[in-house]
């Protein structure tokens, strides 16, 4: 998943003018075409890097006076042992963020509660990063919608919540799958036909391995930040990139091994 740290290599955009929740609500669309969401005038485009390379990750209002303010969704990817969200398994829905999230002592779980989102229940989590002067928000809202998890990351400062929470309440409640990138149930169910079960390599899951390379890098800058690490990501997004751009919209499966080799140079040893 993408994290606090994560967000300070991300471009530097606009800054949200106060009020600008009333007017100019844009979508964004993924660059896929496999969701879509609102948000706010004053927000820019947010790609993984500093120097606005690599991909669009989703909406950005940061700067210097407000921060890092990052808007991303996540997913489809394999909810493993979670096949759906309730009151009854949102604490082992915590724990497990908390797991994955709060990897230093400065963060620390600060609430969770019941949401909506792609129609599903949903687990709104909010972690607190005392990190630096300022202190961060990480808030995740994660669901499960037709056997795949997705979740949001809305990032912003402590003191900056009142003015981005609702930027954040906005994608979750408009977020939305489009046939053009997820596919319909039909879709989906037709291309696995067409392949062995072991085999397909559908655009569904080029999208699930890129989120995994994702997650995996935002895992590495959550610990180390130093240049070999940054480049060391780079190099992976840059080369996953490239895979997608390649398949295009008939991926092979040589293209989803492609992917798969990416992501175990990323695991840890």
């Amino acid at each position: 998943m993408s994290f606090t740290f994560r967000a300070g290599l991300l471009a530097l955009a606009l800054a949200m003018p106060a009020g600008g929740f009333a007017r100019d609500i844009q979508t964004f669309e993924s660059s896929d075409g496999s969701y879509s969401f609102q948000y706010p005038h004053g927000f820019a485009l947010s790609h993984m890097f500093a120097d606005g390379t690599g991909d669009v990750t989703g909406v950005t209002a940061s700067s210097m006076a407000n921060g890092d303010v990052l808007i991303t969704f996540l997913g489809p990817r394999d909810p493993g042992d979670i096949v759906d969200v309730s009151e009854k398994n949102r604490q082992t829905i915590v724990d497990e963020f908390t797991k994955a999230i709060a990897v230093l002592p400065s963060i620390k779980l600060k609430s969770s509660a019941m949401t909506t989102m792609l129609g599903e229940p949903a687990v709104d989590m909010v972690f607190t990063n005392e990190r630096f002067k300022n202190v961060a928000l990480n808030r995740y809202v994660f669901t499960v919608y037709d056997g795949k998890a997705y979740n949001f990351e809305c990032i912003y400062r402590q003191d900056k919540a009142e003015q981005f929470a609702p930027a954040c309440d906005l994608a979750v409640s408009s977020v939305s799958l489009l046939a053009a990138g997820a596919g319909s149930a039909g879709v989906i169910e037709a291309q696995e036909d067409d392949a062995s079960a072991d085999d397909a390599c559908t655009r569904l899951e080029l999208n699930r391995r890129a989120g995994e390379v994702l997650e995996l890098t935002s895992g590495m800058l959550m610990k180390d930040q130093s240049e070999a690490r940054i480049a060391r990501v780079k190099t992976a997004h840059d080369a996953a990139a490239a895979v997608g751009a390649r398949a295009g919209s008939t991926p092979s499966e040589q293209d989803c091994k492609d992917v798969d080799a990416i992501i175990e140079t990323l695991k840890e040893r």
